[in-house]
């Protein structure tokens, strides 16, 4: 990773560019569809290429650390030779701020075998759940989770068998959760470099924003097969959820919130149809489980009666753009919005 220079480029605002509203991109993108009967499947990658992924030089980390997590409980943290996570977020936010080898228990599921290296890999989720008992056994000299919902016993019950534990809401705005995971592990400054970082690209894609017209700004659902946990059904982000956040700095209509679900919660045929979504976006990870790009229109319920499926507007998206909020949440929302409004 090259040094810790943010490099952003500010996208042109010309008057003379806000005649071509998204509207007529989204009819060019219906017309096209049409006239081939395929997906127009957009890659949210592309106008960042200026952009580099936030990194800080690796400090020292001050020990101990004094640390105050979203669940209000205090902890002290005098040793990192073992840190166990629960979650994506917290691996990608140690690994920028240059400190992945001290992650020695990691879950088996995780998108980041490059990052884990020997990291011992555990089931943290289904049948194989963790215990308070099962985590004390893997000697752990700190436990970080994200899931105010998920991990809230098992962080408390390491509290009582005094693990050092806490809990760093992962709904929060990225560059809060960057300097609270930074903090908990005794690096304070370097966590303000890295949320700041991460605070001028999403900056960038707010300004942007500023330019749109409440009547050009398009209606985003992001789909997800996994949103519920095991119980397999389509779920949609809904409020508190990172693709919120980026759909939100990126110019969007999170149509998941504005029907009113919290978090990921799952979506009725009826409900979908109502919701008038204009782009489906999903992960990486989760198109195949939701039919892939041809497919997804018939195997999701309720699709087929909305303008997201008459376009075939499909943007497929880096997991690490849209399933957690942390490093990659500013380029996720610049990237999002060239797709979105590629006149802007």
């Amino acid at each position: 990773m090259s040094p810790r220079s943010l490099r952003i480029a500010i996208a042109a605002l010309a008057c003379s560019s806000l005649a071509l509203s998204s509207c007529a991109n989204a009819e060019s993108s219906r017309d096209a569809a049409s006239d081939a009967g395929d997906t127009v499947v957009s890659q949210a990658t592309s106008g960042t290429d200026d952009m580099e992924v936030p990194t800080v030089d690796p400090a020292q980390p001050a020990l101990p650390a004094q640390f105050t997590g979203d669940d209000g409980v205090d902890i002290t943290v005098t040793d990192l030779d073992r840190v166990l996570v629960l979650d994506d977020v917290t691996i990608e936010i140690m690994d920028a701020l240059g400190h992945a080898d001290k992650i020695g228990i990691a879950p088996e599921t995780s998108a980041h075998d490059a990052i884990l290296g020997q990291s011992e890999r555990i089931t943290t989720a289904g049948s194989g759940a963790l215990t308070v008992e099962g985590v004390v056994a893997l000697r752990p000299t700190l436990v970080i989770g994200t899931n105010m919902r998920r991990h809230a016993d098992l962080i408390a019950g390491l509290q009582d068998a005094d693990v050092p534990a806490t809990l760093i809401d992962r709904s929060q705005d990225a560059p809060d959760i960057i300097t609270k995971t930074a903090a908990v592990i005794g690096l304070d400054a370097s966590g303000r470099d890295l949320a700041e970082q991460v605070q001028q690209q999403i900056a960038t894609a707010e300004a942007n924003a500023d330019s749109l017209d409440d009547s050009e700004r398009r209606r985003v659902m992001v789909l997800s097969s996994s949103g519920a946990g095991d119980s397999g059904n389509t779920t949609a982000a809904g409020a508190d959820t990172p693709a919120d956040q980026v759909i939100t700095f990126a110019g969007g209509i999170n149509t998941g919130a504005e029907t009113g679900l919290d978090r990921y919660q799952a979506i009725t045929a009826e409900g979908l149809i109502a919701a008038r979504p204009d782009v489906i976006v999903v992960a990486e990870s989760e198109l195949d489980d939701l039919g892939g790009e041809a497919g997804i229109w018939q195997q999701v319920a309720g699709l087929q009666g909305t303008t997201a499926a008459e376009d075939k507007a499909l943007i497929v998206m880096p997991d690490s753009q849209i399933r957690v909020a942390g490093v990659h949440t500013g380029i996720g929302a610049v990237s999002l919005q060239n797709q979105l409004y590629p006149d802007l």
